[in-house]
This record gives structure tokens, sequence and C-alpha cells, in this order.
């Protein structure tokens, strides 16, 4: 009998509540991840550029298009957003482009054919170059699309919100679905008539 009381007190008493509410205690607190193992970032950034976003064209193919398109322009401090926000604008334009026109089995609308930097030790050349492949990454791993499907882009020298007119299209044109700028343009050529774009 003496036996009996000494086991219930030890198993059925305090001890087995202590020991209850410790092993609770212990699930109650929140699991800390444990650390994703290191990767190296440029092994990654490789890895993405390779993705293909339609047959023959690859993320870094994007970026470099990115790049070819918008290495003249720089920031200005009257922006109504960085150019890293437009460069990445720009690469949704050029994967909006691509996809819609591999659906309908066309060519995708004319952009800067890839084209790598000349000079990545001239400090402009590389922000611009890190800063459109950067934006390549991005826009073909985001969910979300700034640019609500727009597959067309232009740089303009006005703050014009009017209806975009081209060449082969209707008169009436197309509506504007984003603008970014206005930036510091470095080069002036037959369609790029402003250092303000």
């Amino acid at each position: 009998m003496i036996l009996s009381s000494v086991v219930e007190a030890i198993y059925g008493g305090p001890y087995v509540l202590a020991a209850k509410r410790r092993a609770q205690s212990v699930l109650a607190r929140p699991r800390t991840k444990p650390p994703a193992p290191p990767v190296h970032e440029g092994e990654w950034h490789k890895s993405v550029e390779q993705k293909q976003i339609v047959p023959g064209l690859t993320v870094h193919e994007v970026g470099l298009s990115v790049f070819g398109e918008t290495r003249s322009l720089h920031d200005r401090p009257d922006a109504n957003e960085t150019l890293g926000v437009a460069r990445l604008k720009v690469a949704h334009v050029i994967i909006n482009g691509a996809e819609e026109a591999h659906r309908r089995g066309q060519k995708p609308p004319t952009v800067h054919g890839p084209i790598e930097p000349r000079d990545l030790h001239n400090p402009a050349e590389r922000t611009a170059y890190e800063s459109s492949m950067n934006a390549a990454r991005e826009a073909y791993l985001a969910g979300h699309d700034p640019t609500h499907g727009a597959t067309h882009f232009s740089i303009e020298g006005t703050p014009s919100r009017a209806n975009k007119v081209y060449k082969r299209g209707t008169r009436q044109g197309v509506p504007i679905s984003t603008q970014s700028g206005p930036y510091y343009n470095s080069y002036l050529g037959k369609d790029v008539k402003s250092h303000i774009a």
C-alpha cells in the first residue's frame, strides 16, 4: 500500500505535471529557422539569367536589351521615380512583348538588340549594366507587372500623357499605361533630339 501511494505521488502527482508543462512550454516557443545554406549571389544571378522567357530569348538577353535602351539615361532629382524602377518597367515591357508575339506566332516588337557593355571599369557603364541585369531578373521573377501588360515603350522628350500614335498604328493611338522620368539623356541621335527624356 505504501509502495503504491509513492508510485502515485511520483507518477500521477506534480512531477508529471511539471514535466508536461515544461514539454508544452518548449513546444510553445517559436522555432527558429535554421539559416539557409550560403549561396554565391553571382551563381544565383547566372542561374536566373539562363532561363528562357520564350524560345530564343533569355533573361540575360532581356537585361542586355534594357542596358542598350537605357545606358545613356541618368537619374535626375525631379524624376517621379528612380531610373532603376524605370528599367524594371522596360524589362517587363520587353518580356510582355516577347510573350505576346510568341503566343501569336509573330516576331517580338523591336527593341535594342542585346548589347554587352564595352567597359565595366567605367563606373557609369557598370552601374547601368548591373541595374539593367537586376531589372531583368526581377521582372522575370516578379508576380506583379507595374506596366499592366504593356508590350511597347518609347523614350520621349516631353511628358505628354496623350495616346502614343505609331506610324503604322491607328490615328487615335494607344493609351499610355505608365510614365517615368524625366531623366538626363547623354545620347542624341536621329530619333532622340533632347537631353531630357
